[in-house]
């Protein structure tokens, strides 16, 4: 029926979820029960499950003038139990206007108040729509509009409910409990109880557990080859270092490293571009044809003249920008 409720709160945070409902139908009555409609009062309860779910039921009784006896009556019964379910709200905070669909099952009857007429009792089924307004936390209206059909007469009754609801649960909040005062007596941010390792020197870096993080340390290597005019040889006094970056990678073995030539200004740009590619190509090939590093580890780039470290004026200069570099720095924790 018309019921509404304020809070819709689950049964776990409200003390009674019970919603008290009252108010008035308008019957619009099917024409083979020869009664005219009428406004009833009606009463009912609803329970709430969760914010969405809530049982009802519902009772109404009064009497309807009778068209096939005029200046008579017939006293109607209707009592109901179905669900509702719940949808968004859609006005302010916290809900104020929500809509909802119902269904349920009922026993109605019929009971002439004249000689002759014959009580009827049959089962009937609901189904309709409605929205819910709290005008507070605690009370609120609500409007539906069912179709009831009568399963032993195979006929339809239409009812409008307009009823006023009032919440018996708990409106207010529960409340946060306080927190618990945490012990750490290291100082090291992790609470004694799940500290697993009491104890750590101050300013320690350390894990959730309370357990010391590994301390983290910083390899790096560098390679410069320098290389003859217009050359691409790489010179015997370079195969020591080029040993040490092998070994480097071989250490850390998910590192990849970028060999990168260059050239003096001597000669066209193009030629100095080959040039360049060739001088780390043969770093590449050395590293991986005599100390066996993965070719997929290594890239080599040319960078022609275009990235001099000194002056391409003096022979001293030049020789310095004749060269390949790479360089690499690997972050690791023992």
């Amino acid at each position: 029926m018309g019921l509404a409720f304020t809070g819709l709160a689950p049964a776990a945070l409200a003390e009674v979820p019970i919603t008290l409902n009252a108010g008035a139908a308008r019957w619009y009555f099917s024409s083979d029960r020869e009664l005219k409609d009428m406004n009833t009062p009606f009463v009912g309860l609803e329970w709430a499950f969760s914010d969405r779910w809530a049982a009802e039921v519902s009772y109404a009784q009064d009497d309807a003038d009778n068209e096939a006896v005029p200046g008579s009556s017939t006293e109607v019964v209707l009592a109901n139990l179905g669900m509702r379910l719940y949808g968004g709200s859609y006005i302010g905070g916290g809900g104020r206007l929500r809509p909802y669909a119902v269904l349920g099952a009922g026993y109605f009857s019929q009971n002439p108040n004249f000689s002759g007429g014959e009580k009827t009792e049959d089962t009937t089924i609901n189904a309709g729509l409605g929205v819910r307004w709290m005008m507070t936390s605690r009370f609120g209206a609500s409007l539906d509009g069912r179709t009831v059909y009568n399963v032993d007469k195979s006929n339809n009754d239409t009812i409008a409910y307009l009823g006023l609801n009032y919440y018996l649960g708990n409106v207010d909040p529960a409340p946060i409990p306080a927190p618990t005062a945490c012990v750490d007596d290291d100082g090291d941010g992790v609470c004694d109880d799940v500290d697993a390792c009491l104890g750590t020197p101050p300013n320690t870096r350390v894990d959730a557990t309370g357990c010391p993080l590994p301390v983290a340390q910083v390899a790096s290597i560098k390679l410069k080859v320098n290389f003859a005019f217009d050359s691409s040889k790489v010179q015997e006094q370079y195969f020591n270092d080029l040993g040490e970056l092998a070994k480097f990678l071989k250490r850390f073995d998910q590192v990849d490293v970028s060999i990168d030539g260059h050239t003096d200004s001597v000669g066209p740009d193009t030629y100095n571009q080959q040039l360049s590619q060739r001088r780390a190509q043969a770093v590449v090939d050395m590293l991986v044809n005599t100390y066996g590093i993965a070719p997929s580890r290594l890239k080599a780039v040319g960078y022609g003249e275009s990235q001099p470290v000194a002056s391409n004026d003096t022979a001293e200069g030049r020789a310095e920008n004749r060269r390949v570099m790479a360089s690499l720095e690997v972050e690791y924790s023992e």
